[in-house]
C-alpha cells in the first residue's frame, strides 16, 4: 500500500532538532575516530560500515511488515538511497572510486534532504529516524574517511562523477519506465519547494542537469580546498590518500 509522502516544512522545531541533532552526532563519530588507534579505529569504521547497511535491510523489513512496502517507491533507487549502501560499504573497504562517489554525489544529495526533507513512506516516529538516520550516514562516511582515514578526492575526479551521475540517470530512467515509479524524481518532480525545481516535466529535469553539474563542481572544489587547507593532515597522491 503506497502512502502519501509527508514534508518537514523549513524552519520548523523538527526540520531544526533533525539538523542540529544529525550535526552534532556526525561530529562527535569523527571525533571519536580520530581519538582511537589504529586497531581501534579499525575495528569501529568496521562496524559503522555494518550498521549503515543493516539499516536499508531494516527498513526494506519495517515497510512489509506495516503493508506500505511498494516497488515503486520503496527501493533503494533515489541518489540517497544508493548512496546509504554505498557509504557503508566505503567505511568497510575504503574504496577510491566510491570516496568520490560519495564526497561528490552523494553529500550533495544529503544535503539538500536536510534542507528540504520529504518522507516518502507517511510519518512515524521510525521512520523520521531512519531518514534522518540514512542521510547522516552519507554524510558521516565521506567526512569520516577525509578526516580520520586522510582520504581524499583524486584531482579531476569530477569528471568521473558527472559521467557516473550520466549512466546512473540513464538506469533510473529505463527502471522507472519498467516499474512505472518515479525514483530520483526523474518521472515527476517531488512535492517539496526547492528553488532549484523549475518548471513541469521534463523541463525541470533540464534544471537537474546543470544543478547536478553545478554541485559536483562545488563540492569536489570544496574538498580539494579542504586538502589544500590542511596539509599536514590531509595530502592528495596519486591513489586519493594521503601521506603523513
Amino acid at each position: 500500500m503506497m502512502v502519501e509522502h509527508h514534508i518537514i516544512p523549513p524552519f520548523t522545531s523538527t526540520w531544526w532538532i533533525g539538523l542540529i541533532v544529525s550535526a552534532l552526532v556526525i561530529w562527535g563519530i569523527i571525533q571519536y575516530g580520530k581519538s582511537q588507534s589504529p586497531k581501534k579505529e579499525a575495528q569501529f569504521s568496521f562496524i559503522l560500515g555494518i550498521v549503515l547497511i543493516l539499516r536499508e535491510i531494516v527498513r526494506e523489513i519495517y515497510l512489509y511488515s506495516i503493508n506500505t512496502w511498494h516497488i515503486t517507491d520503496s527501493l533503494p533507487l533515489h541518489l540517497c538511497g544508493i548512496s546509504s549502501i554505498i557509504a557503508g560499504f566505503i567505511l568497510i573497504y575504503r574504496n577510491q572510486f566510491w570516496l568520490e562517489f560519495i564526497l561528490i554525489l552523494g553529500i550533495p544529495g544529503a544535503v539538500h534532504s536536510f534542507l528540504t526533507p520529504e518522507l516518502t513512506h507517511g510519518h512515524d516516529a521510525y521512520l523520521l529516524f531512519v531518514y534522518y538516520f540514512s542521510h547522516s550516514g552519507i554524510i558521516l562516511s565521506g567526512l569520516y574517511l577525509v578526516f580520520v582515514h586522510r582520504m581524499s578526492p583524486r584531482l579531476g575526479s569530477w569528471k568521473n562523477a558527472f559521467w557516473v551521475a550520466q549512466g546512473l540517470l540513464i538506469f533510473i530512467g529505463l527502471m522507472n519506465l519498467i516499474l512505472k515509479s518515479n525514483y530520483m524524481y526523474l518521472s515527476k518532480k517531488p512535492l517539496v519547494s526547492n528553488p532549484l525545481i523549475i518548471g513541469e516535466w521534463p523541463f525541470y529535469l533540464l534544471g537537474f542537469e546543470i544543478a547536478g553539474l553545478v554541485h559536483i563542481l562545488l563540492f569536489y572544489s570544496f574538498f580539494i580546498w579542504v586538502v589544500k587547507k590542511n596539509p599536514a593532515k590531509v595530502t592528495i597522491n596519486k591513489n586519493g590518500q594521503s601521506k603523513i
